[in-house]
């Protein structure tokens, strides 16, 4: 198997359980199904059959109190030149859909910054990471590398990890080293809501590089005191805590979030041996030095000076755990320590005249290998430790206007130490400096926003070289680049039917580890071309005027020219090449709907066209590893009383695992059911107004042997217990 690296350094595409691993591509990763599974279009037919019964959410919370990034610019509670009271002239924009269930729910809302879907997740219990809200959104598929909280690896519409943008609060998280959405950084306790934006890297985000991006949006109000706490199969335990402050004059705000969880993932998997059509050699095993124990806080502030918005940001995480390995070079004595810190500060002058915001972060990843069990030829200890700063400003002068022009201008750098056995590797550093525009053109109910977005990038280090004899790259190189991208919505019918379409495209340069590898197990391959991509899209939303539901069909078409992937070039080492041009066409279908007081019902389906068309004769037409053609989830919630039972059905198609695309080397298809009660209990014993709420859920319910990746088992049945008290 392409992936199979082996004892390399803890950033290897296949191995541990550190932030590096989400280097690993959309090409290096594999998945083995159920046994049994019903088929995906029976499941998707079954839940269109619903839809003349459905109902849109209420617009209670609408988009006030967070951020939505669209159009080009970030700003507090509206999308930007957009809502005005809540409408645009002469289009009306959608609502968010807030429920207060357990399960989540996502609606999509019509913008010429991307086709985007926004989940909330204030209701959201203790213990859920981002990677499992992500793996549930049309278009966006996410592998994991072993258990929850383990890394995970995105791709979206057929792209690699290292085209998933990835932010926070509108300003970039990726890092330089690998250049891949890490979706571990932040823990979802401290966030509010999600927003996937597919085909588009809005232009004040970062727009190049990427395929789409994933923007993790904090708590904009503070909110009242809870406390959650859940139990689970494996040792499984979380613990939430939080609460908020207004000011008399409701002028200054302070949010205070903390969370911490542990889990031994001791579990037991089918072991197959890498042999797919041989079950004689299968065997129960269970999974070893899984463990995982994190904690952190988070503390936001706000305050409004007159006619300057203030807002600040600061969390620390650390999380501690075993680096397990793959099956094939497992390392039971391997553990993985990561802490990250990051500070955020905004000023909004006007509600969006003129916003500034700075961001800092600080990851310090530890891997103590005392038996050489990752690092064959290097046993002991080593450190990576990443920092950045960056900042933007932003000038909107004519919102809900029009003719509205933003502009703007952003600034990072990253530096990055690597540390074997306390002595330091050569410093590497990375610098990008911006400029972006977009303009929102309005006649009557159509929209359209050019953007632009150009940016240098100046790369300063020096190499670490495989042999004594290699020569030494320039210790400066600079690249310029610049990513278009072009938007429209039309309102066809008042508030009921919207069609939009976006065409982007944008240039990914190499990363550190493409191109210069990492000592003891990636090779670096400085011949590396950029990614060219390109994305075409078109989409139909659909809202009944009793405003009780949502649906959405999107066609997509993305091309990669010059696709980069992890190539297995020696038994123990991989190196990244490009293999050509790549095109994934294919259709989303989203659907969210509720009636009141009786059932609620979410289902997605992600129907993709991924192929290699390099031209090379034994590879052409050939579809790309590990992107199933069909991904679709089912979700149903009744409210019976007091009762609150749902069930959740997931369905994935066979897929390839190897650019080959023999029989021996697809995964089958899987299909996993999730089942879960909730229920809110009386609770005046603790107080008037007091909310006691209890959920139990069972995921995987038929206990069938999963793998999202060859070599890291996922765990069968698994159970979940949920207690929270809200508003104390």
């Amino acid at each position: 198997m392409a992936c199979s690296l082996g004892r390399g350094d803890p950033r290897l595409p296949c191995g541990g359980a550190g932030r590096h691993h989400a280097s690993l591509q959309t090409n290096c990763v594999s998945g083995r199904g159920a046994r049994y599974a019903v088929p995906a279009v029976w499941l998707c037919l079954a839940a269109a059959s619903l839809l003349p019964f459905a109902a849109r959410a209420d617009a209670t919370t609408a988009l006030a109190g967070a951020p939505v990034v669209a159009l080009g610019v970030v700003h507090d509670g509206a999308i930007d030149g957009a809502i005005d009271g809540g409408v645009l002239p002469g289009v009306t924009w959608a609502d968010t859909l807030v429920i207060s269930a357990t399960p989540i729910l996502a609606s999509p809302l019509p913008a010429t910054a991307g086709v985007i879907t926004r989940i909330e997740l204030e209701d959201e219990p203790a213990g859920r990471d981002i990677a499992a809200l992500l793996a549930a959104t049309a278009g966006l598929q996410v592998r994991r590398l072993g258990v929850d909280g383990a890394s995970a690896v995105p791709s979206l519409r057929g792209g690699s990890a290292a085209q998933v943008r990835l932010f926070l609060d509108g300003m970039p998280l990726p890092d330089a080293w690998d250049g891949a959405a890490a979706l571990d950084q932040v823990p979802a306790e401290r966030l509010a809501a999600i927003e996937v934006h597919r085909g588009v890297v809005p232009a004040a985000l970062g727009g190049s590089g990427g395929i789409g991006a994933v923007n993790l949006l904090t708590r904009r109000v503070p909110s009242h005191p809870y406390l959650e706490a859940s139990v689970g199969s494996f040792g499984a335990r979380s613990l939430r805590a939080g609460a908020g402050w207004i000011s008399r004059d409701a002028l200054t705000g302070l949010d205070v979030v903390a969370h911490a969880r542990r889990a031994d993932n001791d579990f037991t998997f089918l072991d197959h041996h890498q042999t797919f059509h041989n079950t004689a050699d299968d065997s129960l095993r269970t999974r070893t030095n899984a463990w995982l124990r994190e904690w952190g806080a988070w503390v936001g502030a706000s305050r409004l000076a007159g006619r300057v918005a203030l807002r600040a940001g600061a969390g620390y995480t650390r999380r501690d755990g075993g680096r397990p390995g793959p099956l094939t070079y497992l390392s039971p004595h391997a553990t993985v320590r990561h802490e990250h810190g990051d500070l955020r500060l905004r000023a909004d002058l006007d509600d969006g005249l003129l916003t500034a915001d700075l961001a800092a972060g600080r990851g310090d990843e530890r891997l103590h290998d005392p038996r050489g069990e990752v690092r064959s030829r290097d046993p002991g200890s080593s450190r990576s430790l990443a920092q950045d700063l960056g900042g933007r400003v932003a000038w909107s002068p004519a919102r809900g206007r029009a003719v509205a022009p933003s502009l703007g201008l952003t600034w990072r750098r990253q530096w990055q130490d690597d540390f074997l056995h306390d002595t330091a590797e050569p410093q590497r550093r990375r610098t990008q400096q911006g400029v972006f525009a977009a303009v929102d053109l309005t006649v009557g109910r159509l929209r359209v926003t050019p953007s632009w977005r150009w940016q240098r990038t100046a790369d300063r280090f020096a190499s670490t070289p495989r042999y004594l004899w290699d020569d030494v790259p320039p210790p400066l190189v600079r690249r310029d680049d610049s990513a278009p991208s072009l938007g429209a919505v039309c309102e066809v019918l008042a508030g009921r039917l919207f069609v939009e379409a976006h065409v982007a495209r944008a240039r990914r340069e190499p990363s550190w580890v493409e191109l210069f590898g990492v000592r003891g197990g990636i090779d670096g391959n400085r011949d590396l071309k950029p990614e060219s991509i390109t994305s075409h899209d078109v989409a139909v939303t659909w809202r009944p005027q009793d405003g009780n539901f949502d649906l959405r069909l999107a066609a997509f078409d993305a091309t990669t020219g010059d696709k980069i992937i992890y190539w297995q070039n020696t038994a123990l080492t991989s190196q990244a090449i490009n293999i050509g041009k790549a095109r994934t066409r294919g259709l989303e279908w989203e659907m969210a709907a509720y009636s009141r007081g009786r059932w609620r019902v979410a289902g997605n389906l992600t129907w993709q066209d991924a192929r290699d068309r390099s031209g090379l004769s034994y590879w052409d037409g050939k579809p790309l590893p590990y992107l199933p053609a069909l991904e679709a989830r089912l979700h149903v919630a009744l409210a019976a009383g007091a009762w609150e039972p749902w069930a959740e059905l997931t369905h994935q198609s066979e897929n390839s695992r190897d650019r080959t695309d023999t029989e021996l080397a697809r995964a089958p298809e899987r299909t996993r059911l999730n089942l879960g009660v909730g229920r809110t209990l009386p609770s005046t014993w603790l107080g008037s107004g007091v909310s006691l709420h209890v959920s139990a859920a069972v995921e995987n319910v038929t206990d069938e042997d999963v793998y999202d990746v060859e070599g890291y088992p996922l765990p069968g049945r698994t159970w979940r217990l949920a207690v929270a008290v809200r508003d104390l």
